[in-house]
């Protein structure tokens, strides 16, 4: 499974705007041959990278330095994505957009980021919403909660108040589904 170059770009940023420069050196120092020689290298935005080396075990190393193990970080790690990335070069998506459409366009654009993936509006009410990934070949929790952490700060940037995601079934786990019950106010 392979993951967007783009995405791999925010989890550095992060680290270094919440634990400086010599949080990011101590992170980097940590990560497996693999994923230093990578991101030493500089990650292409557009390039596809191996997703559980240099993005789900990283983001774990992440909990585990600075979180105390805890996957909030994560979470926190895909809050900073979606406002990195709905601030900057996606801002007219958010600006134009309700938060219906702003749902089941992520749906559609997951691959874009993730493949193969697959993600499915399974439920959507005036003020909250349903969704499913269906295809994840490679399901880890840290990936899951930084994809929560997207769902939740994209509809804060859309300008949603009172944002809740939270997981039910997840793949990570062993279900068939990864599950994310989202509301807003």
């Amino acid at each position: 499974m392979d993951v967007k170059g783009s995405v791999l770009q925010t989890l550095p940023k992060f680290i270094r705007k919440r634990f400086g420069q010599m949080g990011q050196d101590q992170w980097l120092g940590a990560l497996s041959d693999q994923a230093r020689q990578a991101y030493d290298e500089g990650i292409i935005p557009s390039g596809w990278y191996p997703l559980t080396p240099l993005m789900a075990e990283p983001t774990m190393l992440m909990c585990d330095l600075f979180f105390e193990g805890d996957l909030k970080g994560a979470w926190e790690c895909g809050k900073f994505s979606a406002d990195d990335a709905l601030r900057g070069l996606y801002r007219a998506f958010v600006v134009f957009g309700s938060p219906h459409f702003i749902i089941k366009k992520g749906a559609t654009v997951m691959p874009t980021f993730y493949r193969p993936a697959s993600i499915e509006v399974a439920d959507v009410q005036a003020k909250s919403a349903t969704l499913h990934i269906v295809e994840f070949p490679e399901p880890h929790p840290a990936v899951e909660a930084r994809i929560g952490g997207w769902m939740e700060q994209g509809l804060v940037v859309c300008g949603c108040k009172n944002v809740a995601v939270k997981s039910g079934r997840l793949m990570s786990r062993g279900d068939a589904i990864s599950e994310f019950f989202v509301s807003w106010a």
